[in-house]
């Protein structure tokens, strides 16, 4: 799996997209309006999705005001409570769903809407810079974080 957008609000409520992101340890990315802490400091969604969305194929409510922090690519899947290495960032995944509002069309016609099933949030455990093209790497513990990162030093 690798990164293939970064994306965030800016103070000012537009978005932004990047080659690069600063992520900031518990709260969010650097300039990120969202940047706030708890349990959803950024938002993951494969690839796929984004691009049935700008193809038009998906709709929904929220839809057309989602946007995700990482998109990312390749083979695999974001499992909760693991731990994923992108850049100099550790990060574990809180989250593998997002909510859907009530009056979405999706959910009055029982039609699935993939936003459900495919976002994933996460908390950032070790903050970074992060790079389009960054590999999203599963890590078996903290220690192999920290022995990865001095073996770069």
């Amino acid at each position: 799996m690798k990164v293939e957008r970064i994306t965030f609000k800016d103070l000012d409520g537009r978005t932004e997209s990047q080659s690069r992101a600063v992520l900031i340890e518990g709260l969010g990315i650097e300039g990120d309006l969202k940047a706030n802490g708890g349990d959803r400091q950024i938002s993951l969604l494969p690839l796929w999705v984004r691009e049935r969305i700008e193809q038009g194929k998906v709709e929904g409510l929220c839809i057309s005001r989602f946007r995700e922090n990482i998109t990312w690519s390749g083979e695999g899947e974001l499992v909760k409570g693991d731990k994923y290495k992108i850049g100099e960032v550790l990060l574990e995944i809180s989250k593998l769903s997002k909510k859907c509002f009530g009056e979405c069309h999706n959910i009055v016609k029982n039609t699935p809407c993939p936003l459900i099933f495919t976002v994933s949030y996460a908390i950032i455990l070790r903050g970074g810079v992060i790079r389009i093209n960054d590999e999203i790497e599963p890590l078996q513990s903290w220690q192999q974080f920290l022995n990865d990162s001095n073996n770069k030093n």
